[in-house]
Formats: structure tokens, C-alpha cells, sequence
């Protein structure tokens, strides 16, 4: 439920901006604004510069619930800002159970914002990594507390940046940081245009945890985030920079492939099947068995719509369940777990 920023909050130099429905991603992603000032603001980062006495920004851009996505928190020269599940804090998420009642403050102090933990039982990580006493936070770092995650914004043009960070939001998943379903949608209809009107191959790739459940249930849902995002990794690390990677579902993805055809996917299934099963998985003192299903399939002539080819590669991943999981099975044939290392066949 979004709540208006309290009395504190106007204290502390906070202010809460309202969630951002409706964006247009298009006009985001071509603005020359926002291009010139990514730029810029990269640059500046490269260079280790920290702006003094401007405005700092934390977005909040993954939420167990959904809730509050996009909702801007404003910190000035000079303030503290703590949170928590506690309504005495600046920054209060009682509808988060696994954030502690007060679980990092971040404080502005000269020309650096910090970040710290406040002793809290599920921790706080700094672009994947947990920290430990104060930490400096940079510009376009996201940081998380337990199950929420924010990005943080230090920038002289914080309404640019703000920009930038909403496309950045609408573009991608916040758990995993590769694509969301919307931006998949996007690049699938225009892909599958281009294929259609040039005669050029285009294939899919659609996968999920074998398990899932058991793994949230065994371990906690915290586990279960880390896993995904370690698959995603996994995943990004395969795929090549005009090939579309996605989370499109709780534990689901799909790899887009244009200008290759069923076997060139296959084969990209088969090798990220195998590290994903290869991979040691640990959480803590925990070693967690993780292994996929996959699901393949290529446009074909009878297909009139990117529906049609998602369908095929889902037709396909049910086959590669129903046969056992941790397998890839191409539309019209499968291949087994061990058919990797084996070369296929």
C-alpha cells in the first residue's frame, strides 16, 4: 500500500515521488536528454568523481509485492535516512516480513553518502555483495535490504537521472537485472517482423528451475531470489549482446535468438543446461542442487504472430517436464541431460 511521507519525513529531507505508470519507454530510450546525460554521467563515475552538495536519490525498483515500484526517496546534504519495518523510521516497509524493524540507515555527510547495516538478520548487500560497516554508496549503485531493492542516484541533473533510472526500471527486472517480460514483448514483436518480412531464421529459447518450490520451501524465499539471480548470471555470461535475455516469469526466462536457427539454439540451450547443473550453488553453508528445463523452437512458415513461436518453445518445455526435467527439448525431438557432454544426438 503507498503511503504519503510523514512529518519525519519532511524532517529528514525526504520526499516521496508517486509510481510511475504509464511511461512511455520509447520517447525514454530516444531521448538525446537522457543519452547525452547517461554519457555524462558514466564519465563522471569512471573518473571516481563524487558531486558535493547536490540532491541524492534512492528509487525503490523490486518489491516482493510489487508495491511502491518507482517511488522516489530524497536525501539532502546533511541527513540521515533509516530502513525498516519500524514506522519510527524514515523509510518504513511493514509489509516487507524479512526486513528488520530497522535494517540500514544511509547518512549524507560532506560529499559522500554511506550506506550501513544496523545489525539486521537478513543483511545488506551492495550490488550483489553483502557489506560490512559503513560502505560508500556511487552513482547508478543498487544496493538491497533483505527482499527490497533500490538504486541509488548522486547526480547535479537528479531530474535526468531520475529519468534514466525509470527507464532503467520499466526495461529491466529489478530481482535479476536482465529484461522484464514488457521489454521482452517489445523486442519479440519487432524481431519477429524483421525475420517475417526478410526471410531470416529466428529462434526462442524459453527455460525454468526444475523444483522451485522445493528450493523456496527448503530454504526461504531470500534462497530462492539468490538463485535466480545466479542463473540469470549464469545465462548473461552465454548470451550475446544482440540476442534478447528475459525473465518472464517467477522462475521462467527466454533467450531470444535472431538470425540463428534451431540448432545454433540448441546448442546455446545445451551448454547453459550444463553450467547452470555444473555450477556450485551455495547460500550461506548451504550447497543447493539447481538444474533447468528447456524448451526450443524456430519460426516457421505456419506461424502468423510471436505468440505462435512462444507457444512452440512452451510445447516444447513441457515435453523436456514431462520427460524427466534437466533436459532440452527442441520442438519435433529432445535431448536428454547427459546429451552435452555426450555432443548431442
Amino acid at each position: 500500500m503507498n503511503t504519503p511521507p510523514d512529518a519525519s519525513d519532511a524532517k529528514s529531507g525526504l520526499e516521496l515521488e508517486p509510481d510511475t505508470d504509464g511511461i512511455d519507454l520509447a520517447a525514454l530510450q530516444e531521448s538525446s536528454t537522457t543519452q547525452t546525460f547517461e554519457t555524462s554521467t558514466r564519465e563522471r563515475i569512471e573518473r571516481g568523481i563524487v558531486l558535493a552538495e547536490s540532491e541524492a536519490d534512492v528509487i525503490l525498483i523490486a518489491h516482493p509485492e510489487s508495491q511502491r515500484l518507482g517511488s522516489r526517496y530524497r536525501l539532502s546534504p546533511g541527513t540521515v535516512l533509516e530502513i525498516g519495518r519500524s514506522p519510527l523510521v524514515g523509510l518504513s516497509l511493514p509489509e516487507v516480513m524479512s526486513i528488520s524493524r530497522k535494517h540500514a540507515r544511509l547518512r549524507y555527510a560532506g560529499p559522500v553518502v554511506t550506506i550501513e547495516d544496523l545489525g539486521s538478520t537478513n543483511g545488506t548487500f551492495v550490488n550483489g555483495h553483502p557489506i560490512q560497516g559503513r560502505t560508500v554508496l556511487k552513482s547508478g549503485d543498487r544496493f538491497q535490504t533483505a527482499a527490497v531493492h533500490f538504486k541509488f542516484l548522486h547526480e547535479q541533473d537528479v531530474e535526468s537521472a531520475y529519468h534514466l533510472a525509470i527507464y532503467d526500471l520499466v526495461a529491466r527486472d529489478g530481482l535479476t537485472e536482465i529484461f522484464n517480460k514488457r521489454k521482452y514483448e517489445e523486442e519479440v514483436q519487432r524481431e519477429f517482423a524483421r525475420a517475417v518480412r526478410h526471410h531470416r531464421p529466428l529462434s526462442l529459447i524459453l527455460f525454468d528451475l526444475d523444483e522451485f518450490k522445493q528450493i523456496n520451501d527448503s530454504y526461504g524465499h531470500l534462497c530462492g531470489d539468490f538463485v535466480l539471480k545466479q542463473v540469470a548470471s549464469l545465462a548473461r555470461d552465454l548470451t550475446r549482446p544482440e540476442e534478447v535475455l528475459a525473465r518472464v516469469g517467477g522462475d521462467e526466462f527466454a533467450i531470444l535468438t535472431p538470425e540463428t536457427g534451431i540448432h545454433g539454439a540448441e546448442t546455446l540451450a545445451l551448454k547453459l543446461r550444463e553450467r547452470i547443473e555444473g555450477f556450485e550453488h551455495r547460500y550461506g553453508e548451504v550447497k543447493i542442487a539447481v538444474r533447468c528445463s528447456f524448451g526450443v523452437a524456430e519460426l516457421a512458415a505456419e506461424m502468423i504472430g510471436p505468440q505462435d513461436l512462444y507457444q512452440a518453445a512452451d510445447a516444447a518445455l513441457l515435453v523436456a517436464k514431462r520427460s524427466g526435467r534437466n533436459r532440452v527439448t527442441v520442438r519435433g525431438g529432445h535431448r536428454a541431460a547427459g546429451a552435452a557432454a555426450a555432443g548431442g544426438g
